[in-house]
């Protein structure tokens, strides 16, 4: 058995535990979950016997604009296989368990999904802004966050001395 088919099967099979939607997309099975689910899931892909995902190469924030999205790239040390996870985090209180637990590297990644989304890593080790200063007000990568108006952002500034 290939070993992708291999794969796909393990992930249908954690798509049921966890109430899970599988799809695949350009050659890469996507699991689509609850933020509830989070941590059970990404366990399980990175212990799949014979296809484990056991590295974690990168993790981003999206905002839907009804729900955010924290999306997990996975894929193995040892192998060819891929797994995208997407955890459905709500809107209106944005948290997740943190990943940090089952990769030390999910540190600065949840950090600047922080940072850009507001997203709660519950349980990350030290979670604070990354990119902006600690007294910035809004998260800029939210659809909903606002910033001045293109007439106000084209006009010219000039620093005068006297004031």
């Amino acid at each position: 058995m290939a070993n992708n088919e291999v794969l796909r099967k393990r992930v249908e099979t954690l798509a049921a535990r966890v109430n899970g939607e599988l799809e695949e997309s350009l050659g890469t099975l996507i699991l689509k979950v609850k933020a509830s689910h989070i941590t059970e899931t990404l366990t399980a892909a990175k212990n799949f016997e014979d296809t484990p995902c056991d590295f974690l190469h990168d993790l981003a924030g999206m905002d839907h604009n009804d729900h955010f999205e924290v999306v997990y790239q996975l894929c193995s040390l040892y192998g060819p296989q891929k797994l995208r996870v997407k955890a459905v985090v709500d809107r209106e209180n944005p948290v997740i368990d943190s990943a940090t637990s089952i990769w030390g590297g999910a540190n600065f990644l949840e950090r600047e999904a922080y940072d850009m989304f507001g997203i709660q890593f519950k349980g990350h080790p030290n979670l604070k802004r990354i990119y902006l200063w600690d007294d910035f007000v809004g998260f800029p990568m939210r659809k909903d966050y606002v910033t001045e108006s293109p007439e106000v952002r084209n006009t010219v500034r000039v620093r005068r001395e006297d004031d």
